[in-house]
């Protein structure tokens, strides 16, 4: 049996024959459809539509092939970026997208991906220079030889917050760094129930979803069998309900303030030797290098060299992380948020490295400071410093501020002494 095999015998064909069958039809489908494009984009530059009678090339396409008005402007746009054009000399000319058309052409790739590719380079700030785009579109077809359209997507995603972070002012990315995007609106019932809206930052969101992914997930029920059947917004809002009850009875975040997820990054030689920041934005809800270092003080950080074909070179353990009794020391010490004016308590804490660990390995108690979440993005991305005197954190504050910078302590946590209340 061949790719020709007529659909009436189909079932005649054994499996892995119909399996190369399915492959070799659905690259004859892509290769199709890169003809189509072909066709289509001489039809645009020649203005076929309106010397045919029509408004434009997708009022032509509309009507004659019977599809949408969407997905005729989408084929004009896929054929615009990646099918050569003629100029007025016939000169074919170079498409913005040349690497994706070539994919699609030679059936590597399929209409998703296109949708994908064209769509992050339809936004691509005009400031990205010609090689780091082609270089960009290069990774992206790459990726989409051998993975599917999600996995296209979602480096998209990652492909756009790099974009942004290397066209934004440095104001903008401190301004952005230090206050996320963070908003709950609660409407309370009579009933004593509440109904709430809002959104989050990228961060936010990606630590949300891992909590609520287990705890969402449908399950039977162990003494029926039967399945779950309970809508995925019910499901969430069970899951919700679930980290609120946790939260609520944890009376260890009092001293210990919880601990957060292990984070891995791994790295390869030759990354590390480039100083490739690629290789760490690929952690959720970080889209620089700055974040990932402020995201590290929260979690156990392993870290991992890799050589030729995997083999591990080294990997570090994650003593890095503050012990529970040095979490004891530092909630009777700073007594929460050491941040000057801060009222949070030990529980809304985690343990920042005044001098980085990276720099130093030091993880003892004279070189840990405990600030709330919003402070600790303060200390990363704004120039507020930090730093020990004797056994106490003290906090510098930007030029803007005071000129002098003079150092500064959180006094919210205990009263003043006697003598200076009379005072």
């Amino acid at each position: 049996m061949s790719e020709q095999t007529p659909a009436s015998q189909l079932w005649q064909v054994p499996d892995g024959d119909l399996a190369a069958i399915v492959m070799a039809r659905e690259e004859k489908l892509r290769t199709a459809y890169a003809e189509m494009l072909a066709a289509v984009g001489e039809a645009e530059q020649r203005g076929l539509g309106k010397s045919l009678g029509f408004k434009d090339t997708s009022a032509f396409l509309t009507d004659a092939l019977r599809i949408s008005r969407r997905e005729a402007r989408q084929r004009i746009d896929h054929a615009a970026a990646m099918m050569p054009s003629s100029s007025l000399t016939g000169v074919p000319q170079h498409p913005p997208l040349a690497a994706t058309g070539g994919a699609l052409t030679a059936g590597d790739i399929n209409t998703e991906h296109v949708q994908a590719i064209t769509a992050i380079f339809q936004a691509c700030p005009a400031g990205i220079p010609a090689e780091q785009r082609e270089e960009d579109e290069q990774i992206l077809v790459d990726l989409a030889r051998q993975a599917g359209p999600e996995a296209v997507r979602k480096a998209c995603r990652r492909l756009h917050a790099i974009w942004d972070q290397d066209t934004a002012p440095p104001e903008d990315k401190d301004r952005e760094q230090a206050n996320p995007s963070r908003r709950l609106n609660i409407t309370h019932r009579r009933d004593g129930s509440i109904r709430f809206n809002g959104e989050l930052d990228p961060e936010t969101a990606e630590t949300l979803d891992g909590l609520l992914g287990p705890l969402a997930k449908p399950h039977k029920n162990p003494d029926t069998g039967e399945h779950d059947s309970r809508t995925a917004a019910e499901r969430n809002g069970d899951a919700l309900a679930e980290i609120i009850a946790i939260a609520a009875r944890c009376d260890e975040l009092a001293t210990q303030g919880g601990e957060r997820a292990v984070m891995i990054v791994s790295v390869t030689l030759a990354e590390l030797e480039d100083r490739a920041r690629h290789a760490f934005l690929d952690v959720p809800g970080v889209s620089n290098v700055d974040g990932l270092r402020r995201l590290a003080c929260e979690a156990k950080v392993v870290p991992a060299i890799f050589g030729n074909k995997a083999a591990p070179l080294y990997v570090g353990d994650a003593s890095r992380f503050a012990t529970p009794a040095q979490r004891r020391y530092l909630a009777v010490r700073d007594a929460g948020c050491a941040f000057p004016g801060c009222t949070r308590g030990p529980k809304w804490t985690t343990p920042h490295h005044v001098v980085a660990w990276s720099v130093d390995k030091r993880s003892d108690v004279d070189n840990l400071v405990l600030l709330c979440a919003r402070h600790h993005r303060m200390v990363h991305h704004t120039p507020w410093e930090v730093r020990m005197n004797g056994h106490l954190p003290e906090f510098i504050p930007p030029p803007w501020i005071d000129r002098e910078r003079k150092p500064m302590r959180n006094l919210a946590h205990a009263p003043p002494p006697r003598h200076q209340q009379a005072a």
